[in-house]
């Protein structure tokens, strides 16, 4: 016989009775004031029950875990990736690019498109290629002094007029 929770209101008691699955539904008397109580789902997990009646309790400190790391606080809102606030983050930590770099990017966008109007084609250097792979990442990953921010606006609108010389 299966083992259910049952909730007494009269006296805000909890208690489990064994009890046939076709009686569960029904209300049962309550060991301590003897009125009726009514089945609930029971709020503790336990993954045994024993002969005797006891759950294998299973400790909880009211905490949340988040892909394997202690938490005080679950997810609520909008991430990156499946970052938490109070994990460390696992993304590598970028300096911002400076101007000179911001510059050069734009300098070698604006080569790689001249380059692809005169040949007709796409011409790929595996190193600059690298390069420009990773400064992104960086550009990305950084917010910068306001004079960065204008230069990468700047570097932006190179790639974007690189890409619709591609187009034409």
């Amino acid at each position: 016989m299966p083992l259910y929770e049952y909730y007494c209101e009269p006296c805000n008691g909890v208690f489990e009775l064994l009890r046939p699955a076709k009686d569960a539904s029904k209300p049962q008397p309550c060991p301590q004031c003897d009125e009726d109580a009514k089945r609930t789902v029971s709020k503790q997990w336990s993954a045994f029950i024993f002969r005797e009646g006891f759950a294998r309790r299973l400790p909880d400190d009211g905490g949340y875990w988040h892909l394997g790391q202690k938490v005080s606080q679950p997810l609520t809102g909008t991430i990156y990736g499946l970052e938490h606030p109070e994990v460390p983050s696992s993304r590598p930590k970028y300096d911002a690019p400076s101007v000179e770099e911001i510059e050069q990017y734009e300098f070698r966008q604006e080569i790689q498109a001249e380059m692809k109007r005169e040949t007709g084609g796409n011409i790929i250097n595996q190193a600059v290629e690298s390069k420009d792979t990773f400064f992104k990442a960086r550009l990305q990953h950084t917010s910068g002094t306001r004079k960065e921010q204008a230069a990468r606006r700047r570097a932006a609108e190179v790639e974007r007029r690189a890409k619709q010389a591609d187009a034409d």
